[in-house]
């Protein structure tokens, strides 16, 4: 059950990251929003190579990062352009469906199967998911699928939640090939590098970056430690479940907003939080 803990821990992390981006995203563009994650938490994952014993690296480690990386990026891209073109109600929703892209990608790259319990267990965290995220606006709970004919970001959001299976798989695969903090002390600062031509040539760019130090810096740690728990969880555990139960980071998001944020729709987004509840007690027992 380490993985499970962990796991909770990293989806804490993420939803407080995100609460402190909502925090400060009336001053700042979203691909600062974003970039500032990697920018402020560099520091701190190259502070664990203080502590690192560098693995031995084989052949399809380098495989697994040569893949993840580029792709990593062209899911954030697509990601930022899917909510640019397309409504949050239109597009976040979609989201949801990649636990079930998850018990398909990790069977046929790293041969992970999972049980029926588990496996009913992940689809019912993603449809809690959909639920906490749908804004039905009197058409319907299937309001996203039908906008996907005329709504180019709630296709290109699919295509996202595709790619975070990928990208999930891939990591997974580079981490057992190398360790979790070595694969952390170098993956994310990686990433963050090759943002920063495209960053630094925005001159809007670079005045939000550093216009809030002191909540970015918080943005960073909350991201670092994610990134940790999330690395040594799913070293341990299976892609599927490991990521199913991450997605509770959506509860936590949904209870900081309204507690902090005074955000509505409090019943319907409980209504999706019970189901990922119900969700993750099957996946555990899986």
């Amino acid at each position: 059950m380490t993985w499970f803990f962990l796991t909770l821990l990293s989806a804490v992390a993420w939803s407080s990251a995100d609460a402190l981006s909502k925090w400060i995203s009336e001053d700042i563009s979203d691909f600062t929003n974003v970039w500032i994650r990697f920018l402020y938490g560099t520091p701190i994952f190259l502070l664990l190579w203080f502590g690192i014993d560098i693995p031995q690296l084989d052949q399809t480690f380098w495989i697994a990062i040569a893949l993840v990386i580029p792709l990593e990026v062209l899911t954030w891209i697509l990601y930022l352009r899917a909510i640019r073109l397309s409504p949050l109600s239109l597009t976040i929703p979609f989201l949801g469906l990649t636990p079930a892209f998850l018990l398909i990608v990790p069977w046929i790259l790293l041969g992970e199967t999972v049980t029926v319990i588990g496996g009913i267990g992940v689809l019912t965290i993603a449809a809690g998911i959909y639920i906490l995220n749908i804004r039905t606006s009197g058409k319907g709970f299937l309001e996203p699928f039908g906008a996907i004919r005329h709504e180019p970001g709630s296709l290109l959001m699919i295509a996202v939640a595709i790619l975070f299976s990928i990208t999930s798989t891939l990591g997974k695969m580079a981490i057992v090939h190398s360790s979790p903090l070595f694969f952390a002390g170098c993956y994310y600062p990686v990433i963050g590098l090759l943002l920063a031509p495209y960053a630094l040539s925005q001159s809007n760019v670079r005045s939000e970056a550093f216009s809030h130090p002191g909540r970015a810096a918080l943005i960073g740690l909350a991201f670092a430690v994610m990134a940790v728990a999330h690395f040594y969880a799913i070293e341990i555990a299976k892609v599927a479940y490991m990521i199913a139960v991450k997605r509770t980071s959506l509860v936590f998001s949904s209870l900081l907003g309204f507690l902090f944020f005074r955000e509505k729709d409090i019943r319907a987004r409980l209504t999706g939080a019970v189901i990922i509840v119900v969700g993750v007690f099957l996946v555990v027992m899986g």
